[in-house]
């Protein structure tokens, strides 16, 4: 094997792992899905152990599309523009969902908080998806 093919195979791999890392706005969508996600179950959990069985079952419904999202952001991958515009409708799903449920055994202080963060992170990730290097990552006219 010459040296020229090695330089060759190396430039190959070069490119393909430049095409299987995320740009930063989609890492930072990931992430900020993942964190509403995970926001989420807490939520459920400390509902249900703090206020019983009504306020959780409550809870994991203003959460469902942040759970949903939390799974579609792992298929991330170049040009997957299908994976990205799921991931924007479960982000504005959620938003809408977290804001328009308010069980009635959750505390307005507890509800508001909760929704002011999915609010928050909703909209990170449709912000994140939305600018122009993610949309060429994922083959999107960035117009």
């Amino acid at each position: 094997m010459s040296a020229d093919s090695s330089e060759e195979d190396l430039a190959v791999a070069e490119r393909l792992w430049a095409l299987s890392t995320l740009p930063e706005p989609a890492r930072e969508a990931r992430e900020a899905a993942w964190g509403l996600a995970g926001f989420g179950l807490a939520y459920v959990v400390i509902m249900g152990v703090t206020l019983g069985g009504e306020a959780a079952g409550g809870a994991a419904i203003q959460f469902l599309f942040s759970w949903l999202l939390g799974l579609v952001v792992c298929a991330f991958a170049h040009g997957a523009s299908a994976v990205r515009v799921l991931a924007i409708v479960f982000a504005v799903a959620q938003a809408v969902v977290g804001w328009q449920t308010h069980p009635h055994a959750v505390p307005f202080g507890h509800w508001i908080v909760a929704v002011l963060y999915s609010l928050g992170a909703a909209t990170a990730v449709v912000y994140q998806l939305t600018r122009a290097e993610a949309k060429t990552w994922f083959d999107v006219d960035p117009r």
